[in-house]
């Protein structure tokens, strides 16, 4: 195996130039694909959540008007979720980013739903978890 990688490095070592420059745009492609697909699954969490709470909302209510819902509880499970595949993708971006401000600004949003999946944290651990319903 040492031999056959060794071979394969003085062969490629003159090209390497040529391999580099497509293997940079290839894993550009990868990058921000890998990106896109985090920052669909979120989106996709959110809304197959919210669905979810809303059907679950309207049994409750058809069950009892006056009960409480109890359904905030399992949003934010949901938004959770998918923060943290957005927050994902959003690392993921910051090996593609090019300029210093474009980086300042991943922090900054790195932070802020950091901040958010904190809060709804704090807030599901508030009301209890969802295996008490």
């Amino acid at each position: 195996m040492i031999a056959v990688l060794t071979i394969m490095g003085v062969l490629l070592t003159p090209r390497s130039d040529e391999i580099l420059a497509n293997t940079d745009s290839v894993i550009y492609v990868l990058l921000t694909l890998a990106t896109d697909v985090l920052y669909l699954l979120g989106g996709l969490v959110v809304f197959f959540g919210a669905l979810l709470v809303t059907v679950r909302f309207i049994q409750c209510k058809l069950s009892d008007p006056y009960k409480p819902s109890c359904v905030t509880r399992f949003l934010s499970g949901y938004l959770t979720l998918s923060l943290e595949f957005f927050i994902g993708a959003e690392i993921i971006k910051t090996t593609v980013t090019r300029t210093t401000q474009e980086f300042e600004l991943l922090i900054l949003v790195i932070v802020s739903r950091g901040l958010f999946s904190l809060i709804l944290y704090l807030e599901r651990r508030w009301h209890g978890g969802a295996e008490t319903e």
